[in-house]
């Protein structure tokens, strides 16, 4: 009888994990919107990933330098919606140089990658990702209009009505307040 109700708990908990290894909704939507013009972002992916004991938010990306001048540090923003079309609080992921091991300048050609780690779930619908700012090697910064991330957002997303900020600490939209 021990054994059973032993096996019986065991089973429970194993089921228990497999249904949370998969906490992501299947038609999530991964965007990139490249605004940077020595920058190109791809490969973006997000997912909740279930391991050792515990679910985190993964987000993943690459990137490549397109331009002509090697780049010191640049600033992505991901904008995160959920299952309404909402806004979530967003991610700032600042690359310092070629990834977050490697702080060296990303000279033109380069592609590299990297990816954030959130301590737990999300549950994000929508994930949206731009650079916001970058430093050049020498010295000189870049910064996005806002307005033009926004025109953007409006091509690539046109089932949201309200993007809310397009800073990574998310504030209500009109519809929302």
């Amino acid at each position: 009888m021990f054994r059973r109700a032993c096996l019986a708990a065991f089973l429970f908990v194993l089921s228990l994990t497999a249904i949370a290894q998969n906490d992501n909704f299947p038609d999530r939507k991964e965007i990139v919107i490249n605004t940077f013009p020595s920058i190109e972002l791809s490969n973006f992916t997000f997912a909740n990933i279930y391991k050792d004991g515990r679910t985190r938010f993964h987000q993943d990306m690459r990137w490549k330098n397109v331009g002509d001048k090697p780049i010191a540090a640049f600033e992505i923003v991901v904008l995160k919606y959920d299952a309404f079309d909402q806004r979530l609080i967003g991610s700032r992921w600042l690359v310092t140089g070629k990834d977050s091991s490697n702080w060296n300048h990303l000279i033109p050609g380069t592609q590299e990658g990297d990816g954030l780690r959130a301590l737990g779930a999300e549950e994000v619908m929508t994930a949206i990702a731009y650079v916001r700012a970058a430093r050049y090697a020498d010295g000189s910064l870049w910064r996005v209009n806002e307005n033009d991330v926004i025109q953007k957002l409006k091509a690539v997303a046109p089932g949201i009505k309200d993007f809310g900020s397009v800073k990574p600490d998310a504030k209500p939209g009109a519809e929302q307040k």
